[in-house]
């Protein structure tokens, strides 16, 4: 088993951001204790650290009570259980057992569950497929379906790997847009104001995947394919000029400041105007600023 160096720098080389943890802990405060080795332990709060700090998105204990919380005079110690506080310490997804199961069973699921992952599914609904597929092989009288809980921070969409189907919108030659064309709009970090993104050819593309944007943030909250920037107006009037607009794809949605405080655009189109600022995915997220130049 490895030491906590070893796991540190285990997943800082993973590039799915997964934890796979099929090795014996027992429910504590402070999360519980995970056995690392013979002589190697770690508690919750100190994994969850080590989860935080190198960028883990879901962490999976096939093993038991991984969702139990510890217990003092016959009583649940609230938000104990190792889930619980890997979830508390800002862990984007946890997948733990709520009590004892067999190898057999762990086994089971836990094919049912990479494969269902490996078809792109979200997270839960991979879970629900897994879930289905204890039922069948265990029936109503085994409980085995009934172990894996699932704990979803509410700001982040579950989406591991983003859908094959799901690809960029190829707008018509004729469409009255401004793509292909250079503007001066830009959008940057609030606190910046060297730091900046322009909008070339009248299309931004932002997400949190590398491939596929033009501004890439990498906070969990973010959606792979989150919103786009896309500059209308007709290139022959040079008296009105061109007009952007935010397009929303996400989960949950894109934040935008207003007069009344901000409002949420989900899968909806908001007009932008210079100095407008803008938050994706999260109300803790970092604040962007739009801008035109005149």
């Amino acid at each position: 088993m490895p030491t906590i160096a070893e796991l540190t720098s285990c997943l800082e080389s993973n590039s799915y951001n997964i934890l796979f943890y099929a090795g014996h802990g027992v429910p504590a405060p402070d999360g519980g204790l995970l056995f690392l080795g013979p002589d190697v332990t770690m508690n919750g709060t100190e994994l969850a650290q080590v989860l935080t700090r190198t960028h883990v998105t879901l962490a999976v204990f096939n093993a038991c009570w991984g969702a139990q919380s510890a217990r003092h005079n016959d009583r649940a110690i609230a938000r104990s259980s190792l889930a619980e506080v890997l979830l508390h310490h800002g862990v984007p997804a946890v997948l733990a057992m709520r009590d004892a199961i067999a190898d057999e069973e762990a086994i089971s699921f836990i094919k049912a569950f990479s494969r269902a992952l490996a078809e792109r599914m979200p997270i839960d609904r991979a879970v629900a497929v897994a879930r289905q597929q204890l039922l069948t092989l265990y029936k109503f009288n085994q409980p085995a379906w009934t172990l894996p809980v699932l704990y979803l921070h509410p700001e982040f969409d579950g989406q591991l790997l983003q859908p094959l189907a799901e690809s960029i919108t190829e707008l018509p030659e004729n469409s009255l847009t401004w793509i292909g064309r250079e503007r001066a709009a830009f959008l940057r970090p609030l606190e910046s104001t060297t730091k900046i993104w322009p909008i070339r050819g009248g299309l931004m593309r932002v997400g949190r995947r590398q491939q596929d944007n033009d501004l890439v943030i990498s906070e969990k909250w973010v959606s792979q394919r989150h919103a786009e920037i896309i500059c209308r107006g007709d290139p022959l009037d040079s008296i009105a000029g061109p007009t952007y607009f935010l397009r929303d794809f996400s989960r949950f949605g894109t934040l935008i400041l207003g007069a009344s405080g901000w409002r949420k655009v989900h899968y909806q189109e908001a007009l932008l105007q210079t100095g407008i600022q803008l938050k994706f995915g999260s109300s803790q997220g970092q604040i962007w600023e739009f801008i035109i130049d005149p």
